[in-house]
């Protein structure tokens, strides 16, 4: 911490927030895809496994793209490449609401991913570098509460839409609304006024010269690419597990999806502050707390049938999203404390790719699980196994780097 100032400019908060909404506008795109699934996956004649490859065609965008945007975020700063990928998000995602085919669908979204891949790596160095060590994974946390705000926005406004301008239209407005938004982000994004890494990165020495700690961000990387697989799964399925297994109707399976996005909110911002202050910025200790919880209550919906209490079945899905949807802040903290601020953009980047890898093809492979099976059961005690799996390896492989007091 002694890297920083001690006055802490005030603004970081306004910049927080710019950071936050773009996150929610982004993600309104993005959950879009698993939002409307209920109403699009009748007109276009798909099975569940094609839902999940067109959610899983998004991350399979960002597996290949993540690096090298990392890269470009690092090189041209957050302004430009945060632009960039709103208008190319709000450009295809309005293709994607004309589709007239499965495959022209997995094109379009494939590209607006691409675009999405752009807003992570940027919005996490503009955290880096306007917030102190000490309050940074709350900052992550509470920037990461963007995405499952989009979802609940997605989840609550989209439905709504859909009964007076159809799926197609829906869909379209939330790709507007991003290619507006790219516009005023970069008129109100600023710098910080005193960056503690600006006079190593001109001077060309110091971390900007270090190459990026590959094997410290493996062990990271992996085990989070696991939680992503459930993340994804839970966001994807929750709508077409509740229409079809707990006999909910289209229009209310979307909306229940609002309460697990809600509780990803919660859990973005409260396990930040957790690791900030009651784990004095230990952040492997959290994240495999969040990994217990989260087996603990993907594993319990595995147990469920259509007769369930909903008092039950609606608090697991709140809890699941606490933490298995909640986790990205603390982790993101992690990434850039690993790899430093200059490697900030790579380092998230290599990330991301690996975790889109593994999200691209577990999605649709828990969609196939309960197509050949006729069991959503299954899938979730599946899902909850493989969870454990990326528990064991946080507590055996990873390293944090050292506190500096």
């Amino acid at each position: 911490m002694g890297d920083f100032p001690s006055r802490r400019d005030p603004f970081r908060w306004i910049i927080l927030a710019l950071i936050s909404v773009s996150h929610i506008i982004g993600a309104a795109a993005q959950y879009g895809i698993n939002t409307l699934a209920p109403f699009y996956q009748e007109e276009l004649g798909l099975s569940r496994a094609q839902v999940g490859l067109f959610f899983s065609s998004f991350y399979l965008a960002m597996t290949g793209a993540s690096f090298g945007t990392g890269w470009l975020a690092d090189r041209f700063g957050v302004r430009k490449t945060t632009l960039y990928g709103h208008l190319l998000v709000g450009i295809c995602t309005i293709a994607a609401a004309f589709s007239p085919s499965f495959e022209f669908g997995c094109a379009s979204f494939f590209l607006a991913g691409f675009g999405y891949s752009f807003l992570n790596p940027a919005s996490t160095i503009g955290v880096m570098a306007w917030f102190h060590p000490d309050e940074r994974a709350t900052a992550m946390g509470a920037k990461q509460t963007g995405v499952p705000g989009g979802g609940v926005l997605a989840a609550i406004l989209a439905p709504s839409m859909v009964l007076v301008i159809g799926w197609r239209g829906a869909l379209a407005a939330l790709g507007i609304i991003n290619f507006l938004f790219g516009f005023l982000y970069a008129a109100l994004w600023r710098e910080p006024a005193n960056d503690p890494f600006a006079s190593a990165d001109q001077s060309g020495g110091g971390e900007i010269r270090e190459s990026l700690n590959v094997w410290g961000l493996l062990p990271i990387s992996c085990a989070t690419a696991i939680y992503l697989i459930g993340q994804m799964v839970l966001i994807t399925y929750v709508p077409l597990y509740l229409k079809d297994a707990m006999d909910f109707s289209p229009y209310w399976a979307s909306q229940a999806l609002a309460l697990t996005q809600a509780g990803a909110m919660v859990g973005r911002v409260g396990w930040g502050v957790a690791s900030d202050r009651l784990f004095g910025g230990r952040r492997k200790i959290v994240l495999i707390i969040i990994g217990v919880l989260s087996a603990l209550s993907i594993g319990a919906l595995g147990f469920m049938g259509a007769g369930s209490s909903y008092f039950f079945l609606l608090p697991m899905l709140f809890l699941a999203g606490v933490c298995i949807v909640g986790y990205q802040g603390v982790s993101y903290a992690l990434i850039g404390e690993i790899a430093g601020k200059a490697r900030t953009g790579a380092g998230l980047g290599m990330m991301i790719t690996i975790n889109a890898g593994a999200a691209t093809l577990g999605t649709p492979l828990f969609g196939y699980i309960v197509d050949r099976t006729g069991s959503y059961e299954i899938g979730w005690q599946v899902l909850a196994a493989t969870i454990c799996v990326g528990i064991l390896g946080l507590a055996i492989l990873l390293k944090e780097p050292k506190r500096v007091s």
